[in-house]
C-alpha cells in the first residue's frame, strides 16, 4: 500500500472528526460496551491545538485520509513528548498505517531530541503499542458523563538515537 505522510491543516478536520468517529465505533467494540464508546468520544479534544502546532499528521491513500496521530511536547519537560490521538480508519486496520504514522511522529520527536514518549492507550490500542516498546505504566478506568468508566493505560517508551525508531510493519 503506498500511503502519503503529511500534516494535518484545519481544513482536514471534519474529516479527522469522521475517521476518529467510524474508527472507534467499529475497532474499539470488542473492548468496550457501546454506552461507553459513544460517551468516551468526549475525551478525544486538543486535535485543533495539535494541528496549529504543526505536530498532527495525516495518512493518505488514494486521497482519502485513512489514518491520524500526532504528538505534544510536554510543556513541563520539554524532552518528553506524548503520544496523541492515533486512529485508523476500519477499513485500513492493521495493514501498516498506524506504524507509518507511529514512525513518522517518533522520528520527529528524536529529531527534535525528545526521547521519553508516553501515551494513554485504549485496550484496543495496547497491544499495537506493545509491539513497539512501549511499556505499562498503569491502568485506571476514566469516569464519562454518563456515569460509567472507560478503562485506559498509561504507557511510556524511552528511544536511544542508536535505536531508532521501528521500521513499518504491518499493525
Amino acid at each position: 500500500m503506498n500511503l502519503s505522510i503529511y500534516e494535518a491543516s484545519l481544513e482536514d478536520l471534519p474529516y479527522i472528526q469522521a475517521l476518529i468517529s467510524k474508527s472507534v465505533r467499529k475497532l474499539q467494540a470488542q473492548y468496550y460496551k457501546k454506552s461507553e464508546i459513544e460517551t468516551a468520544l468526549e475525551l478525544v479534544n486538543g486535535i485543533e491545538k495539535l494541528i496549529a502546532a504543526g505536530s498532527f499528521l495525516l495518512a493518505g491513500y488514494e486521497k482519502k485520509i485513512i489514518g491520524c496521530g500526532g504528538w505534544a511536547i510536554d510543556v513541563s519537560e520539554p524532552q518528553k513528548a506524548e503520544i496523541r490521538s492515533f486512529f485508523v480508519h476500519p477499513d485500513f486496520a492493521r495493514r501498516g498505517v498506524a506504524t507509518h504514522l507511529l514512525m513518522a511522529c517518533g522520528n520527529e520527536c528524536l529529531r527534535r531530541g525528545i526521547v521519553d514518549l508516553y501515551l494513554t492507550a485504549t485496550l484496543s490500542g495496547e497491544p499495537f503499542y506493545k509491539k513497539y516498546g512501549f511499556f505499562e505504566g498503569e491502568r485506571f478506568k476514566q469516569d464519562l458523563s454518563n456515569g460509567e468508566t472507560f478503562e485506559l493505560v498509561k504507557m511510556v517508551k524511552k528511544y536511544t538515537a542508536a535505536e531508532g525508531v521501528p521500521s513499518p510493519q504491518a499493525d
